[in-house]
């Protein structure tokens, strides 16, 4: 027997490490999966990071300064419509664009964004009044433009295309900017993930005095969801490589008037401001809200101001003076939809305008290290202490279900520490202050992988106890008491030790004067039937029995069930034993004869445990409080008593029985002697 439990243990060992070693193997195969459910998850976290956030409300909330002038299909259309306005079908002159820009710039703005697509000529002549000469005269005027431009092919696009026809594919000879930015990298991984082949092509005219701008919005491949920003691009052109920034980076640029840019750390670091990037050089958006959080101005109302000369224009219904935009960052956006609408985190079919204010406002609030009130921009916590932090979470879920009480209790515990996590996970990204990245997807899955191992070997821990139990006691104490052993197994301890009990020893000191008169098939069954009347009331008072030896019995109380009442449960068993047998003997025997019981009572403290071979053994009593009970037995043979306690039984009620003393006797090998007496009644 022995060794089929050491099979068993070996096997369970070995199936244990498998399963170990295949939730690990499907973690890596399917990684990507893990990946995309991660994804998911960030996206809910970001969701609940924004202004309106439970811990939101002592940080900075989305600038007013930053707004939007928007061109769309309604704007287009009521353009169109407009008597006053006089347009041609889109796309507009560059005169119109000449006109709005020479009109904002009298409001003293602190910058224009211009995020429009100017990529070819519009007039070819190219002379003095021409709409291209007209746009670029116009911006070369002011030092606060920042006009964008777009990038089309990535690097890691073109792993099997020839760069050379790629550039044969775009007729234009000029460069993006005559001023780029001053930056090395010494991540190779971060310069690749940024890098583009081509541009779109860009005039001469525009570049020569304007800041250009990239204005690519990165989206998820998978999902097609904007959720980062990139600060720098870089474009490969021939021979030559120029350094783009996007137009949120150029408007920090303008905003603290730098002009160098430092990549440090995995970081874009501009003055006091710093911008952290993943190996893509990519930095997750802080969302200001679910919707629309910046003034977003429609196009017309500003053209309708400028044709009636008025020194306001429409907003909301609401007629607002034009000093508005003084010391505003003016976005001019083209918002079509199903083309510049994109979903997000916080919001599907976000305006592609919206998505760069909230960038912009990241820049210039979130990246200011000296801002005491910003948001820090998501950090994603380094593998090394994710997998510590990890590990440590599954060790928590294996401790408390190896020392819950029930299998409830440890499936609830258990439970409740992955719900931990989830809501550290969740805390500590949403919280501005920290706003780190604490990844979900791979740890739920280890600490569920855990949380049914351990409950398993739990569930069968248990059952092996419960096994165990019934095999004990399952003959010796009333269903009651075995079934509050199985449900509280914890309470139980089966190892070996003294344990403080009352004994008793219940004897049928007249078998030979029986035997002599019944038969030997009759006597037992009279005996039988005798000891099963003694057995209900000893179970009835939830005492244990140890054994049956030859005409006696010995019970004991106070284990496996402790109770206060354990010693006046015993005597009110002896005394209950004692009427029933004078009543067993009125119906099966004749008056003068019938079973006599002698019972002997004692307390204090027994060794308890598992006695015997290694193939055979038992679960019984040990010690000086169990051997005086012979003694007890003589006295009350020996004085014609039916119940004997001892003096330390007595002092171990809470009220004092009716007794009469029966005298004293020795100790085994001791001088001392201690009293019994006759128990009457309680």
């Amino acid at each position: 027997m022995d060794f089929n439990i050491k099979k068993i243990n070996r096997l369970k060992t070995v199936i244990t490490i498998f399963i170990i070693i295949l939730a690990g193997f499907c973690l890596y195969v399917f990684k990507d999966v893990f990946e995309r459910i991660e994804e998911k998850l960030v996206n809910v976290r970001s969701s609940l990071s924004t202004d309106c956030g439970l811990y939101s409300s002592k940080f900075a909330h989305y600038d007013d300064r930053i707004v939007i002038i928007s061109i769309n299909d309604l704007t287009q259309y009521e353009a169109a419509k407009s008597a006053e306005l006089n347009l041609s079908r889109w796309p507009w002159s560059r005169k119109v664009w000449a006109q709005v820009v020479d009109y904002l710039e009298k409001q003293h703005p602190e910058m224009i964004i211009l995020d429009l697509n100017f990529s070819n000529y519009e007039d070819i002549t190219l002379n003095y009044s021409s709409a291209d000469v007209i746009l670029a005269e116009t911006l070369s005027k002011y030092n606060n433009i920042i006009l964008a431009t777009g990038l089309r092919t990535s690097y890691d696009d073109t792993n099997n295309i020839n760069s050379a026809k790629i550039l044969d594919n775009f007729d234009n000879p000029f460069l993006p900017s005559t001023d780029q930015l001053d930056i090395s990298i010494t991540n190779p991984e971060i310069d690749n993930n940024i890098s583009f082949y081509s541009h779109t092509p860009i005039p001469d005219i525009y570049t020569k005095n304007t800041y250009m701008a990239v204005t690519n919005l990165p989206v998820d491949k998978r999902e097609g969801i904007v959720k980062r920003s990139q600060p720098v691009y870089k474009l490969l052109k021939g021979n030559r490589t120029y350094y783009l920034p996007s137009i949120p980076m150029a408007v920090l640029l303008k905003h603290i008037k730098a002009k160098e840019v430092e990549f440090k750390n995995n970081a874009v670091i501009a003055g006091n401001y710093k911008i952290p990037l993943d190996k893509n050089g990519q930095v997750l958006i802080n969302w200001h809200g679910r919707v629309p959080k910046y003034t977003d101005i429609p196009v017309t109302s500003i053209l309708l101001s400028m044709v009636r000369g008025v020194n306001y224009f429409e907003y909301d219904s609401r007629e607002i003076p034009l000093d508005f935009f003084k010391d505003k960052i003016i976005l001019i956006a083209q918002t079509q939809l199903n083309t510049e609408t994109h979903d997000t985190p916080v919001a599907q079919d976000f305006p592609d305008a919206e998505i760069k204010a909230n960038i912009i406002d990241n820049y210039i609030n979130d990246a200011d290290i000296t801002n005491t009130h910003k948001r820090q921009f998501a950090k994603k916590l380094p593998l090394v202490k994710t997998v510590m932090i990890t590990v440590a979470f599954c060790s928590a879920i294996l401790f408390v279900i190896l020392i819950a009480t029930n299998m409830l209790l440890a499936f609830m515990n258990s439970f409740l520490i992955v719900l931990i996590y989830c809501w550290l996970a969740f805390l500590i990204f949403c919280h501005p202050r920290f706003h780190l990245l604490l990844d979900m997807a791979a740890p739920l899955y280890c600490m569920t992988v855990t949380l049914a191992l351990a409950f398993i070997l739990k569930a069968h821990h248990e059952y092996k106890k419960r096994k165990k139990i019934e095999r004990i006691f399952g003959n010796l104490v009333s269903e009651n008491v075995l079934k509050q052993l199985i449900n509280k197994p914890h309470k139980l301890n089966l190892k070996a030790g003294l344990q403080k009990i009352t004994v008793m020893s219940c004897n049928i000191y007249n078998n030979i004067e029986i035997n002599d008169v019944l038969s030997p098939e009759h006597y037992i069954e009279m005996i039988n039937k005798a000891f099963e009347t003694i057995e209900n009331i000893i179970f009835k008072y939830n005492g244990t029995i140890n054994r049956f030896v030859g005409n006696s019995v010995l019970v004991y109380w106070g284990y496996p069930i402790h109770s206060r009442k354990d010693t006046e449960n015993a005597i009110r068993a002896a005394l209950e034993i004692d009427a029933e047998i004078n009543k067993f003997n009125k119906e099966f025997f004749t008056e003068g004869t019938g079973i006599k019981v002698r019972i002997a009572i004692n307390h204090g403290a027994a060794l308890i445990g598992q006695v015997g071979s290694k193939n055979v053994s038992d679960f019984t009593l040990l010690g000086d409080t169990v051997d005086i009970i012979e003694k007890i037995e003589n006295v009350c043979c020996e004085f014609d008593k039916n119940i004997i306690v001892t003096e330390q039984t007595i002092a171990n009620l809470d009220k004092k029985p009716d007794v009469v003393f029966a005298g004293k006797i020795r100790l085994k090998n001791s001088e001392q002697k201690i009293s019994l007496y006759e128990v009457k009644s309680l």
